[in-house]
């Protein structure tokens, strides 16, 4: 029992001694503040990885990479099909064909051929150029997928890779006049009227061959005709309106007179030059009976009142005032009629300078 009185003693006193201190501690000042040291951050690097964690993260790396690219592939695909004019210098095939028949190629050839000018005529330019490039590459020796995929390239400005499949096609079977026609239509843009005129001549022999349904011989003097007057070769441009006004396939076209009048004209046949533009303002007046819309009846119209000044111009040429006024006046109603007042008064100067 002593022996337990004793320890219990002690230990109050200990307590007590522990309390003084841990009050004492409280009191003292407080030690000046060290500065901390800056946080080392870990760093992994390789030789601390193990080789399971290692071959982890590979794996991980490799499947993200290709999660990526499949997302970058599809988005490009999107923009590539929707953005017509931006069309680059590309053309793309996306049927492997290595395991294919000859007729399963045919077959397949056919169907893109078909799709493909569906697009085309609905505007889907990128549309058309994959489909028909699939077209080609089953069975190149049909001449209609590269005729249609030159007049897609055309569409948005690519004139090498038209001209290109254009001379393809004639390769494959020269009496096409469609293909004659088209890379004239290159010809011209590119300002070699000589071959395009050249290339014109080539589509009116290829089409005395073998007839085009979508292609008359009209539209090929016509066009030629045309091409001669840019050239200022006014006699040849007068021998292709005159052909292509004895072969119009759904009677004759107003400006096929208008530009034989303007070849007259350039040949100082003031007269002939007249006539003409008054049979084309006649052709004009009967389309316009059966026009459709109010905008084809009223542009019309403004083409009746510009031949109807040139032809007063020829008049005055001749010294046949006479004739020049009466031009001016009808040109003057027609103005009337549409409510133009700006070439009412601009006419109504000419009549009176006159």
């Amino acid at each position: 029992m002593a022996f337990t009185i004793n320890k219990r003693k002690q230990t109050k006193k200990s307590v007590k001694k522990s309390s003084v201190r841990r009050a004492s501690s409280r009191i003292s000042p407080a030690k000046p503040a060290q500065k901390s040291k800056p946080l080392r951050v870990w760093r992994p690097t390789l030789p601390n990885l193990d080789s399971t964690r290692f071959t982890m993260f590979v794996y991980w790396a490799i499947i993200l990479f290709f999660v990526s690219a499949t997302f970058y592939i599809i988005g490009y695909t999107n923009s590539f099909m929707n953005r017509h004019h931006q069309m680059e210098d590309v053309e793309i095939s996306i049927i492997d064909m290595s395991g294919m028949t000859h007729y399963q190629r045919a077959e397949l050839a056919l169907q893109f051929l078909s799709t493909g000018r569906d697009n085309l005529l609905s505007g889907n330019i990128a549309g058309a150029i994959i489909d028909l490039t699939v077209s080609i590459d089953a069975d190149p020796s049909n001449p209609f997928p590269f005729i249609y995929r030159g007049e897609a390239h055309m569409q948005v400005g690519n004139l090498t890779r038209a001209f290109n499949d254009f001379t393809e096609s004639i390769a494959i079977d020269p009496d096409n006049s469609v293909a004659w026609y088209n890379r004239a239509i290159i010809q011209v843009r590119q300002e070699n009227f000589n071959s395009a005129i050249a290339d014109l001549t080539q589509a009116r022999a290829a089409n005395e061959v073998r007839p085009s349904a979508i292609l008359s011989n009209r539209d090929i003097y016509a066009r030629r005709g045309q091409l001669n007057l840019w050239r200022r070769n006014f006699q040849a441009a007068v021998n292709d309106y005159t052909a292509a006004i004895n072969v119009g396939r759904f009677g004759a076209n107003p400006d096929d007179f208008a530009g034989r009048a303007e070849a007259y004209t350039g040949l100082g046949a003031f007269s002939l030059a007249a006539a003409d533009y008054l049979t084309a303002i006649t052709l004009i007046s009967e389309r316009i009976q059966n026009a459709f819309t109010q905008q084809e009846r009223e542009l019309m119209s403004r083409q009746a009142i510009q031949y109807f000044e040139k032809s007063a111009a020829l008049r005055v040429q001749m010294s046949d005032f006479i004739e020049a006024r009466d031009d001016l006046e009808s040109a003057i109603t027609i103005a009337t009629a549409l409510g133009d007042f700006h070439t009412i008064e601009r006419l109504r100067t000419l009549l009176g300078d006159m």
